[in-house]
């Protein structure tokens, strides 16, 4: 059931994004694959619902990951609100991070789970300081076996620790259990985290993960919970596969009085197990809710094919099939696809850049990057990021280097900028400046960091380095209450797909491979048989560089054909030398 006035907001939605918007009516579990549409189908799903009267703006809830997130959400749901003249007021629907949802559910009783109304909360940094303040009180009686596992700076050891002590909450670890272990390290971790927890209570603070879990246990309380929940008509949660398993029991509490819980997400874009997320809650959305409808969306608008296709057939590459009798496969199964896909250009999307050593490979890349530039197949450098696996000194010195050399300007974001807080509950679009990147530099950025946006060109670096390890994860799995989702000897392989399939479908126009010698064996699927940028044929070189990958700045005439044929060759024969 689609609302008349729906025609109203531009463009018009395909197939699958109507069967998601005109579902009204019970659970919905969306698997939308990168640029196929979720943020818009999302948001239009919630403004049919106010067109149609089933809800009014103060009984709807729009949740999503980060506050960057959220404040997207909020823009482009008060836009569309604006441009279907809806007659309400669309600022009294909430929409949130997943913390601010908890925050608004802990300031209804703080007093039933133990705290005053006027509690504190605290964000990452809060967090810290607050350890290095009360440092020989929570650390000081096992200093030294911290010390013992290299933990030697109190700057380091509180970074360490908070870490831990985020993921003790979010697996559920009973700090006391901890405690009594035989390992003598994961014993003194256990009893820094009850010395931490108790100077939580004495100070009436509490940090992000443990606002979730005082959060969850008062909705445990049938009358707070029914209070709470009884407001809410329907629920809709974006990037459903980075939300953690608290996460989701807090979700399914608030909508057991209504049943009208939506999650869109891909389980092949969740990158966040580090930070205490569980794929598991998109893949057993349809066991927990056995009667929800389940919709793809599958077209892909961002880009050009011949991208879709490589990281389309990244994926299948691995084995995601789970061995237990009856056990929900570790993936779901979907084919992208590109709209239109005889409407794109011919000419090679994809490329690879190598070199015989970091620095070869760097100049190779600045090259490329040059050459785009000077014959304004780019507008500027800030059309072209470069996805790293990190952006620390050692993973990118040899890029920024090469980039230097060749006097292209460049942004490295940082690797840890102001964490997303709480403090934040409800986004209006006046809230959060602009957000982004500089315009004219060529943007070095970690693919986590990356996950949302989108580049005309994108150069994927880090093939040749690892692809990160869940270490606090791995020790704690033992003391953890819930059921282990994937197999542990599997979970490093998994992580790699997703991480790098994220970063594959970040570009519009062109997708760059660069490695130094042959990148790590998992990518031989999509690195062999690329085209070196340097050694492909003339005509599809001549079609790369007629083309446009900016849609900023007006077309202007390209130089002759031969101009860029012959510096290219020129390139060519200084990289042999």
């Amino acid at each position: 059931m689609i609302s008349p006035l729906m025609q109203r907001l531009p463009p018009q939605l395909d197939a699958q994004q109507q069967a998601v918007v005109s579902h009204v009516d019970g659970p919905l579990l969306v698997i939308a694959g990168p640029g196929t549409g979720k943020t818009r189908s999302i948001v239009s799903r919630a403004i049919n619902l106010l067109l149609l009267g089933l809800v009014v703006p103060s009984e709807l809830v729009l949740c999503t990951f980060s506050r960057r997130a959220a404040h997207e959400l909020r823009q482009r749901f008060d836009a569309a609100a604006q441009a279907v003249h809806y007659a309400g007021d669309p600022s009294a629907v909430r929409v949130a991070t997943m913390h601010g949802l908890c925050h608004r559910i802990m300031s209804r009783r703080p007093e039933s789970v133990g705290l005053k109304p006027g509690f504190t909360l605290l964000d990452k940094w809060e967090q810290l300081d607050l350890l290095g303040a009360s440092f020989h009180r929570i650390f000081g009686p096992d200093l030294d076996c911290l010390q013992q596992q290299g933990w030697r700076t109190t700057r380091y050891i509180a970074t360490r620790a908070g870490r831990y002590f985020e993921r003790i909450a979010e697996e559920t670890v009973d700090p006391a259990v901890l405690a009594d272990s035989d390992n003598p390290f994961h014993a003194a971790l256990g009893r820094c985290c009850r010395r931490y927890e108790a100077v939580l209570r004495e100070q009436g603070a509490l940090d992000l993960a443990r606002l979730q879990v005082k959060a969850l246990a008062l909705l445990g309380d049938e009358v707070i919970a029914h209070n709470v929940g009884s407001g809410i008509r329907h629920i809709m949660v974006d990037e459903y596969q980075d939300t953690s398993h608290l996460q989701g029991q807090i979700l399914f509490n608030l909508s057991r009085f209504h049943d009208n819980l939506c999650v869109v997400g891909d389980d092949d874009q969740s990158l966040y197990r580090f930070r205490g997320a569980s794929v598991r809650n998109l893949l057993e959305f349809p066991t927990r809710f056995p009667h929800a409808e389940v919709r793809q969306l599958t077209v892909n608008y961002r880009s050009h094919a011949g991208i879709v296709a490589a990281y389309d057939g990244w994926m299948p590459c691995a084995d995601w099939t789970n061995a237990e009798t009856g056990g929900v496969p570790f993936r779901f199964a979907k084919t992208i696809r590109p709209c239109d896909p005889d409407s794109h250009a011919d000419y090679p999307s994809v490329v690879r850049v190598s070199g015989t050593a970091p620095e070869h490979e760097a100049d190779q890349l600045a090259d490329l990057l040059g050459l785009l530039k000077v014959h304004q197949v780019i507008a500027r450098y800030g059309d072209v990021a470069l996805l790293l696996h990190s952006v620390k000194q050692r993973a990118c010195r040899h890029y920024v280097a090469g980039l230097a050399r060749a006097g292209i300007p460049y942004h490295v974001a940082p690797a840890a900028s102001r964490p997303d807080d709480a403090a934040a509950l409800e986004l209006r679009r006046s809230d959060l400046p602009g957000l982004g990147f500089p315009e004219d530099k060529v943007c070095i950025t970690t693919i986590h960091q990356a996950k949302g946006l989108e580049w005309p060109v994108v150069v994927v670096g880090s093939l040749n380095g690892p692809a990160g390890d869940d270490a606090v994860g791995r020790e704690l799995e033992a003391y953890s209450p819930l059921a282990r989702c994937e197999p542990i000897d599997r979970i490093a392989e998994f992580d790699a797909m997703r991480q790098f399939y994220t970063a594959f479908s970040r570009p519009q126009h062109l997708l760059v491979l660069t490695a130094a010698g042959s990148p790590a064996r998992r990518f031989a699927a999509i690195w062999d048989g690329l085209p070196h940028w340097t050694s492909v044929d003339d005509p599809p070189l001549d079609r790369l560089f007629r083309r446009r990958f900016t849609l900023r700045t007006p077309a202007s005439p390209l130089p002759p054909t031969d101009l860029i044929i012959n510096r290219v060759k020129r390139l060519v024969v200084r990289s042999a030398e």
